[in-house]
């Protein structure tokens, strides 16, 4: 018999809905005002290279840190679960999803796991990073913990939940299955 059987469906949340939706922003909006505020601090001149090229490979390495970021989330996933993982582009969100039911202890970690990588990668590579190219890693590293406030809230509410919960993310909403 599969140990999942005995689980009912408790809750189900949409990061999209209204009440989260706003959540996420207020805590979006507060990282990367935190991270701006750093940057402020810490701006030593550090750009010589024109500002419009400097925007244009802002915008190319958001684009591929954002892939990658879901990309992180979908191979946790799929080791943690040995279920694949679906991505889906719905401006202005990417998303990953699959059929898996993760214990409380998976579900963070697939929540966390992009945020935890890139966050040591590119804070890493600001040591090493030329100054004229230190801004464009330095909004990535920015936008890696801002842009991780759907997976905090997620965090939270996993947090929240108490005792045995299994959570099955779709990508579009989160259901939390408790003991029947």
């Amino acid at each position: 018999m599969n140990k999942q059987q005995n689980y009912v469906l408790s809750q189900t949340y949409d990061l999209k809905g209204k009440k989260e939706n706003t959540v996420i922003q207020v805590i979006f909006i507060v990282i990367f005002a935190f991270m701006a505020l750093i940057y402020l601090l810490l701006d030593k001149e550090r750009s010589n290279i024109k500002g419009y090229l400097i925007a244009v490979l802002v915008i190319v390495a958001l684009v591929i840190y954002m892939a990658l970021h879901e990309l992180t989330h979908g191979i946790t996933i799929q080791l943690l679960s040995k279920t694949k993982s679906r991505y889906r582009i719905s401006f202005p969100f990417l998303t990953t999803g699959s059929n898996a039911r993760l214990n409380k202890r998976d579900f963070i970690l697939v929540c966390l796991m992009p945020s935890l990588v890139f966050g040591v990668l590119l804070s890493g590579l600001l040591v090493w990073i030329s100054n004229d190219y230190f801004i464009i890693l330095y909004v990535v590293l920015s936008l890696n913990f801002a842009g991780s406030s759907g997976d905090y809230y997620q965090v939270y509410l996993a947090l929240k939940t108490k005792g045995h919960a299994l959570f099955k993310d779709s990508g579009e909403k989160t259901e939390i299955y408790v003991k029947g």
